[in-house]
């Protein structure tokens, strides 16, 4: 066809006049030659007219209709006549169509970038090639983002610093969000003071700086800004109070033991009389045998139990011979959390039993209830029986199972486990950890609605039995209502009043962080949108199965903010 001057079908009717368009299954071909009579020197800038030579230039370019489409220009050579120049010879340019050495137009990679902004590399490639995109592998897309220009942020006023983990507990970044404008502006490869003061030197502006209570973003935000104002995150403060007050509850774990045992009959709330049974039935049944000694398996816990008890009374040995803690976890390879929490508990800490979690016997409930209640009590013969209608777990669940039943039927007015007939009403709770413990004491006074009237007995049972813990618990529920009112003036009293209890370590804390603390209740400001950005950052390193370099996963969290 004749030459002509616009076209949708070419990238820049400017530099460029469409020749000729042919199909070549599978793709379109399309030539096209330059129009411009002189051509700028790259080097020099000096417009040059004489043409050395001509070559073809071939690009890949956006598809139509489905097609490939390659685009085939005729390109020139040019001398260049500047006396003082350097370059003798040059390649004719085409900044609209195409970047010098590409192999793809401008246009078709911003589309490729688009893409594996969005998705990724190798989705991104699939999706190109259901597209019609030519010579889009996923090496190539990842190459353009890597290439690609960070986005242009203005310097932040409100900034909201957070940590995020690249492999967790072992490395992790800092994320950097503008909270006024609400996008991520910057990741950092670390969560040391120095790399975030260095950041904020070289960003200045920043007034208000929104962290959380760890003292590396303290120390590197005074550095790096030294008159922002410092604002502690007010869901960091709650965390550390429940913190304090699992501390609290560790410390009296004899109050938490004793509150399980219900005043009415005086046994522990998990407590249950053994069934009487003979030992050839206890042989076969689900319930443990009577044998004098213990079984192998409690033989294998009391062995595991016994090399911890070991390694802790080596840390407090250590502590107690002027060790610091991170020396303490160097010599005795432990993680520091595990060592904080070995201290602060003042003794041995006992694993808590292992939780009632649905298993694949509670699809075969009603039937196993029944043969139990008709009085079979075999565990293989209720193995088989259950095999025969579908079951597909294993005789040790069964036999679990039928020893929970038959200790019902045995003792029908003993406190169960919370694990009782539909509409029973139960007091009793499992043994809890300090942990649990201390969300239940928050639940009690925030949502006491969510707890149970077992959990509800316990908090009552314990509150009763241990005063320090349920002042504790009312300071806790004052602290927490003075955040969400967010009402300074009442800090002051507040410290006063929990500066000699359990929560004296909280205290503590408070005071060394005063300033942001305060701050936090005069200001609206928190991480909270922080948190949400730190979650479509793990989205976006999941989607990227965990294998992207920190370059790469920073170009997509930016240009996804």
């Amino acid at each position: 066809m004749d030459a002509f001057d616009v076209s949708p079908l070419c990238p820049a009717p400017v530099e460029l006049a469409l020749d000729h368009v042919a199909f070549a299954a599978p793709r379109l071909v399309i030539t096209a030659h330059a129009r411009r009579r002189t051509v700028p020197c790259p080097l020099c800038g000096k417009a040059a007219t004489r043409v050395h030579s001509r070559y073809h230039r071939t690009v890949a370019d956006l598809p139509w209709q489905g097609l490939r489409v390659r685009l085939i220009v005729q390109a020139r050579r040019f001398f260049c006549d500047t006396t003082d120049c350097a370059r003798r010879i040059f390649t004719e340019r085409f900044p609209t169509t195409v970047a010098p050495y590409g192999r793809r137009t401008r246009r078709a990679a911003t589309v490729l970038e688009a893409l594996g902004f969005a998705i990724g590399g190798r989705p991104g490639a699939r999706l190109a090639a259901a597209l019609g995109f030519d010579t889009a592998s996923a090496t190539t897309i990842i190459a353009a983002l890597r290439a690609s220009s960070d986005p242009v942020n203005v310097g932040p006023r409100v900034l909201g610093v957070d940590d995020w983990a690249m492999r967790r507990g072992q490395r992790y970044g800092t994320i950097l969000v503008d909270l006024e404008r609400r996008r991520v502006i910057d990741l950092l490869p670390d969560r040391e003071a120095a790399t975030l003061a260095a950041w904020l030197a070289a960003h200045p502006g920043v007034e208000i700086v929104c962290r959380d209570r760890g003292q590396s973003y303290a120390e590197g935000a005074r550095t790096g800004t030294p008159g922002a104002i410092h604002v502690a995150d007010r869901f960091h403060l709650v965390h550390n109070l429940v913190d304090a007050l699992e501390q609290a509850c560790a410390r009296h774990h004899r109050a938490l033991r004793a509150a399980r045992t219900d005043p009415a009959d005086g046994r522990p709330a998990d407590a249950a009389p053994p069934a009487l049974l003979s030992r050839r039935d206890r042989r076969y049944s689900g319930l443990p045998r009577n044998r004098p000694g213990p079984t192998a398996a409690e033989r294998r816990s009391a062995a595991r139990r016994a090399r911890r008890l070991a390694r802790y009374e080596h840390v407090v040995a250590l502590r107690a011979s002027g060790q610091s803690k991170l020396g303490i976890a160097r010599l005795t390879g432990l993680d520091r959390r595990t060592i904080d929490t070995w201290l602060a508990a003042g003794h041995f800490p006992e694993r808590a039993p292992a939780s009632g979690r649905p298993t694949c016997v509670d699809l075969f409930a009603e039937f196993l209830a029944a043969r139990v209640a008709a009085g079979e009590t075999n565990a293989a013969q209720l193995t088989r029986e259950l095999v025969a209608r579908g079951y597909r777990g294993s005789d040790q669940a069964v036999r679990r199972a039928v020893r929970r039943l038959h200790v019902r039927r045995a003792a029908p007015d003993a406190p169960d486990t919370g694990h009782g007939p539909p509409g029973e009403v139960s007091t009793a709770v499992t043994r809890l950890s300090p942990r649990q413990v201390a969300w239940l004491l928050r639940r009690a006074d925030d949502t006491p609605t969510s707890l149970s009237a077992a959990e509800q007995a316990y908090v009552t049972r314990l509150c009763e039995q241990c005063p320090e813990l349920s002042a504790a618990r009312g300071l806790a529920a004052q602290f927490a209502a003075m955040c969400r009112a967010r009402d300074p003036n009442a800090l002051a009293a507040w410290l006063d009043a929990a500066r000699e209890t359990e929560l004296r370590s909280f205290v503590a804390g408070i005071e060394r962080d005063r300033d942001a603390v305060l701050a936090a209740l005069c200001f609206r400001w928190s991480t909270g949108q922080v948190e949400g950005h730190v979650q479509r950052l793990k989205v976006l390193k999941r989607g990227m199965y965990g294998r992207a370099k920190f370059d790469l996963l920073r170009k997509r969290v930016l240009h996804a903010a």
